[in-house]
């Protein structure tokens, strides 16, 4: 007898064995493959959760000198910005010192530390933040500069009052002209006396001003006036005089203490202070304007530009005093105290985007050309939950089941033989009715997609799927849940059935957990992760196929809104030819009432980006089986994605722009690491768990219902071809245990001996 019969013999005998045993332990009414959690437990009231990556934003700091500690300042996005800390690590540029900050944000995300840094100078910022949840983000560097302030050489005017007569007591007065007066000092150096006889100015230190008393006995009345002043950049001027004294020497005509042959004004009005050329602020006009110095209210006006009678051109004047000059200032009547840009204009005076609404309180920056608003800037959606769905009013297209065409699956006669026509045949209609209330969307299918699939070992036929779906999502925030199927969760979050329904497309049709049947992973197996030896799986297009429950997603489902170019069918398709610069729409709602988006959505700066999960496999270098195990050869890395424990993330969307919580369609991982599959080829991390794992919100367990991710017994048992996946040989069958509610009659073991019986007369024919 030919080996293979006498084996398949002995697994009959075996199943009839073990298929007698389940007769006696069946006593409960469990589930076997897809328990589900008691949809009576206690339903605790909602409260914030943090449900996203806690982000930092830090910007350079530039900061005018003003005598006073520099603040450094920034802002992070969490849901709860006061259980974060930011740390700052200052590092000074020139010895490589470095001091160390904590600072706590406020509830709007904003925080603050004192550098205590005063003096000029520029260090480095190093900074980052940790929420609640243990979460870091990205380390950000910046600058803090200290720029020094403007110093202008100094000036010095003065005034010589000379002795009364019979009197040796002279005075020298004037002022010291610098942005820092309190830095300046003066003297007076008579000409070829000892240093000893120099005499030092009185000043004040507010306005400049000086005096000095001279002996005219005792100091030679020729020599230099010398003022030295500074903050940051010294600088200094000498003045040689010659005092008179009475009688009034010749050769100083208006006594101004310059004598004519170096003064350049001659009638220097009386008792008006002069400069080393003999000129008083009346006389002098720095900038050639034609406005005299004392006059003169901008005494640095450039060349050729005209200027009013206060002496200042259009290029001088800030008639709205935010630090912009009138020429470059476009916005003028900056509201006082407002921060501005180099053209002058304030947050308040700018719409970047062209919406309407001001920067200043924009929430929206990016809005699209042409979107309609509301007053913080973000696009009011056009749509509501109800719209997200296709196939609805009757208007669903004509699809089939593409067994049998070009593979070794037996074709699907479950449908009618034309579209609208009759008799046996491959075709369906996809077909969704959606009702709502005010709390929940009620949904009923067909559970046709609609697009071609191949339900593989389990041909398709129409069904009748019911769901609510809630319309105002509530937070889980009860904790305490059972972490097997979801063990990241910790017990934070209710795992979802890992191989019954934990949402439903978008098409009507249902989003299986990530395992099939015997236990393993269903996508690791379609992609050669392991090889299944325990029973026949395989994935048709869009990683769904048919069980007992009708057609199922196990991966992806993006295929939905996948529009073929021209000369391409559903053979074609791949997640890769999804456009990748625009948003993804929403491909199906959780039961937890949270949209799932396909792959590509916006990140923290409103870019599209393809999001990843942020699970990996173990491999078998590591010692894991390649998902041969199912959810437990998976690991979740935070950070080495885009996407939560739960494979989810909050976020603004088309549809949210006020932001949600969402769940992501992720073919890829953002792990780094490769797997080695069972071909020998090296491949990238696949994105488990492909659609969900847990549920961020309050889920109604009874959408789950029952089912299976395989074509394999109890159920689902039609003409079926073993495919790749499936050895020759299966020497050990393996059934789920604690089997419930099957009834054991003749006609399932006929089936089951029609079924082996034709694997083995198709192998024979290979």
């Amino acid at each position: 007898m030919d080996t293979r019969i006498t084996i398949i013999s002995g697994v009959l005998a075996l199943l009839m064995v073990t298929s007698g045993m389940m007769l006696v332990n069946n006593g409960s009414n469990e589930d076997p493959v897809n328990p589900q959690e008691d949809a009576d437990a206690d339903i605790p009231g909602s409260q914030t959760v943090n449900l996203s990556p806690v982000v930092l934003l830090a910007q350079t700091h530039v900061h005018d000198w003003d005598n006073t500690s520099a603040h450094i300042t920034g802002f992070i996005t969490d849901e709860s910005p006061t259980s974060s800390i930011v740390t700052v690590l200052l590092i000074d540029m020139t010895d490589s010192s470095t001091l160390t900050f904590n600072a706590t944000p406020d509830a709007q995300g904003q925080w603050t530390i004192n550098s205590g840094k005063v003096l000029p100078g520029t260090w480095v910022i190093q900074a980052s933040v940790v929420d609640d949840s243990n979460q870091t983000s990205p380390l950000k560097l910046s600058s803090l500069t200290i720029l020094p302030p403007t110093e202008n050489n100094v000036l010095v005017t003065f005034y010589w009052l000379q002795p009364a007569e019979g009197d040796d007591q002279g005075t020298i007065t004037g002022t010291m002209i610098h942005n820092f007066p309190q830095t300046c000092s003066v003297e007076y150096h008579p000409l070829g006396q000892s240093p000893a006889r120099i005499v030092a100015g009185q000043s004040n230190t507010t306005t400049g001003t000086f005096s000095m008393q001279i002996n005219t006995s005792y100091h030679n009345t020729e020599g230099d006036i010398v003022s030295e002043c500074g903050l940051f950049e010294p600088s200094s001027e000498s003045i040689r005089v010659n005092l008179p004294v009475p009688p009034i020497p010749e050769g100083d005509a208006d006594s101004d203490g310059v004598m004519d042959e170096a003064d350049l004004c001659d009638a220097t009005p009386e008792g008006e202070p002069v400069y080393a050329t003999g000129c008083s602020e009346s006389e002098t006009d720095d900038d050639l304007d034609g406005i005299m110095n004392d006059k003169d209210l901008c005494p640095d006006t450039p060349s050729s530009q005209t200027v009013d009678s206060d002496g200042c051109a259009e290029s001088q004047k800030d008639a709205d005093n935010d630090g912009v000059n009138n020429v470059l200032d476009l916005c003028d009547n900056t509201p006082t105290g407002e921060t501005v840009d180099a053209d002058g204009c304030a947050d308040s005076q700018k719409d970047s985007d062209g919406d309407g609404v001001s920067d200043a309180v924009d929430q929206c920056p990016n809005t699209p050309m042409g979107a309609v608003v509301g007053a913080d800037g973000c696009t009011l959606p056009d749509w509501s939950p109800e719209d997200s769905w296709y196939c609805q009013d009757g208007n669903g297209p004509w699809v089939r089941d593409d067994n049998g065409v070009g593979n070794n699956y037996n074709e699907n006669t479950n449908g009618v033989s034309t579209p609208n026509g009759g008799g046996s045949g491959p075709w369906f209609q996809c077909e969704v009715s959606v009702t709502a209330s005010s709390t929940e969307m009620n949904v009923n299918s067909n559970g046709i997609p609609n697009h071609n699939w191949v339900s593989a070992f389990g041909p398709g036929d129409v069904q009748s799927h019911t769901w609510s779906i809630p319309l105002n999502p509530t937070n889980d925030t009860n904790g305490g849940h059972t972490s097997t199927n979801c063990p990241a969760s910790n017990g934070r979050w209710e795992c979802a059935a890992d191989r019954g329904q934990v949402a439903v497309a978008a098409n009507g049709v249902p989003i299986f957990g990530p395992e099939e049947g015997p236990g393993g992973d269903a996508v690791a197996l379609d992609l050669f992760y392991f090889n299944e030896d325990r029973q026949p799986i395989d994935l048709g297009y869009c990683g769904a196929h048919a069980g007992p429950t009708g057609v199922h997603y196990h991966w992806d489902a993006m295929c939905q809104y996948w529009e073929a170019e021209n000369g391409q069918t559903m053979q074609d398709y791949d997640w890769s030819l999804i456009d990748p610069t625009q948003h993804s729409p929403v491909i199906g709602w959780s039961f937890d009432g949270y949209p799932i988006y396909g792959m590509y959505t916006w990140d923290e700066n409103g870019a599209v980006q393809g999001m990843k999960s942020s699970y990996e496999v173990e491999r078998t270098s590591d010692g894991g089986d390649q998902g041969y195990n199912g959810i437990d050869d998976w690991n979740y890395i935070s950070g080495s994605g885009d996407l939560d424990e739960c494979n989810g993330r909050f976020g603004a969307t088309p549809e949210y722009p006020d932001g949600t919580y969402y769940y992501v369609s992720t073919p890829l991982s953002g792990s780094s690491k490769t797997v080695v599959d069972t071909n020998g080829d090296t491949v990238p991390m696949i994105g488990f768990p492909y659609f969900l794992l847990c549920y961020h919100g309050l889920a109604d367990d009874s959408n789950s219902g029952g089912g299976q991710g395989g074509g394999g017994p109890p159920g689902g048992m039609a003409a079926q071809t073993v495919y790749a996946h499936m050895p020759e040989l299966i020497e050990e069958p393996r059934l789920p245990t604690n089997i419930t509610g099957l009834l054991f009659d003749t006609s399932w073991m006929l089936l089951l001996i029609i079924g082996a019986a034709f694997s083995h007369g198709q192998r024979k024919n290979r």
